[in-house]
């Protein structure tokens, strides 16, 4: 899964002011798009690949958000007179797949966020994108039927954030660090530990404990270009055994490294841009063609991990509206 809608919430969670004295509702829509230029892997060790055509995939959804905040004072000391809690329910929806969300997210300092949630999606085949499949024992991905299995994410989280301005207040005083600790759990109800499968056209999945981190760090400006900084990420596995393939070692931590910039049309409208860096495994053999020529990785969970290979993985647009 890839996250453009976790950057849009710690961008404006940095920036966000105190809970106001009464609940409050809060909407907003995100559009999410992506391009993935080709890299061709490359076996053997630690190394970067480059890339080596103009097109390997597109990414896009729309996501709906409602919150619904609560303020929860915790005393009249300026730390805790601002604590809240936010209700938010939540709609993803992709060329390939439907999936709606719940979170409770509670702030009991204004540096320190507490959140939990869960997910429940399901997906389709659309113009031979699959949206949700299960790879068999000739290592195909079949379709799975819409709405007979469902993808489940439950998680919780925890978040640091800090802003220089809250301590020498000014337009071009707001250094920004956001850091985020997530302890997640997904899985395809259709398929069994150990077995691999699909969602949103990613494969090599299985059912499993996940840890994602993420680090920003940001400076915030009194222009359109609103926010200059990098996003640093790390996804994983906890179990070396998540697969049935030892040797395919299951608790690599696939690593993003993206600068990012902010542009704030209005008080309502904000687009983001992201250039990715990322991890990939490498192998001690070359991935298997199939009889086009094309790289196959379907067998490559079957493979034998040999290092990390770094890659440019994508441009990626998220533009949100605040109503």
């Amino acid at each position: 899964m890839k996250r453009f809608i976790t950057l849009i919430a710690a961008a404006l969670a940095l920036s966000a002011a105190s809970a106001a004295d009464s609940p409050s509702w809060d909407f907003s829509a995100t559009v999410d798009f992506a391009y993935y230029p080709k890299s061709e892997y490359i076996k053997g060790g630690t190394h970067f690949a480059p890339i080596t055509g103009p097109y390997s995939g597109l990414e896009g959804r729309v996501t709906g958000k409602a919150d619904y905040t609560i303020p929860t004072p915790l005393g009249d000391n300026w730390l805790l007179n601002s604590a809240n809690l936010v209700l938010q329910g939540n709609l993803e929806l992709s060329p390939v797949s439907v999936m709606p969300g719940v979170e409770v997210k509670f702030t009991p300092l204004p540096f320190l966020v507490f959140s939990a949630g869960a997910q429940a999606g399901t997906g389709w085949n659309l113009a031979g994108i699959q949206g949700m499949a299960g790879l068999n024992s000739e290592f195909v991905y079949d379709n799975i039927t819409p709405f007979t299995s469902w993808f489940l994410k439950w998680y919780a989280q925890a978040t640091f954030q800090f802003d220089t301005g809250a301590i020498w207040p000014g337009d071009w005083t707001h250094f920004q660090i956001m850091y985020s600790y997530q302890v997640y759990y997904t899985m395809l109800s259709a398929k069994k530990d150990g077995e691999v499968w699909m969602w949103q056209a990613a494969g090599n999945r299985v059912n499993g404990l996940k840890n994602y981190q993420n680090l920003i760090l940001a400076y915030q400006m009194p222009l359109i270009l609103s926010r200059v900084g990098v996003l640093a990420e790390w996804d994983g596995y906890y179990s070396s055994d998540a697969f049935t393939n030892p040797a395919y070692k299951g608790n690599f931590c696939q690593v993003s490294i993206s600068p990012m910039a902010q542009l704030s049309f209005t008080e309502h409208d904000t687009l983001s841009i992201l250039l990715g860096f990322s991890s990939r495994r490498s192998f001690t053999t070359d991935h298997i063609r199939d009889a086009e020529n094309k790289t196959n990785d379907r067998r490559e969970t079957t493979m034998t991990y040999d290092g990390y290979e770094w890659f440019f993985n994508r441009i990626a647009l998220s533009y949100t509206h605040t109503f």
